[in-house]
C-alpha cells in the first residue's frame, strides 16, 4: 500500500479522506487504519470504485494498492 500515492490521487480529485470513507461506505477511522496497515486491506470492490472515480489505470492501481 502506497499511502502517499493514495492521498495524492485523492487530493488531485479533490476528495478528502472523509469523502473517500463516505464513498467506500466505511468509517473514517477504518480508512485511516487501512491506510496505515492496521486494519485489513482494501477490497477489490473498493479499488474498483476508486479506480473509476479517480480515472486510474491498472498500473496506477497496482502502484497504489499492491504491497
Amino acid at each position: 500500500m502506497n499511502k502517499e500515492l493514495f492521498k495524492y490521487h485523492a487530493a488531485k480529485n479533490r476528495d478528502t479522506m472523509r469523502d473517500v470513507a463516505e464513498i467506500l461506505n466505511i468509517y473514517p477511522q477504518t480508512l485511516s487504519a487501512r491506510l496505515n496497515g492496521r486494519y485489513g486491506k482494501f477490497s477489490l470492490d473498493n479499488i474498483a470504485i476508486l479506480r473509476e472515480r479517480w480515472h486510474l489505470t491498472a498500473e496506477q492501481c497496482a502502484e497504489i494498492f499492491l504491497d
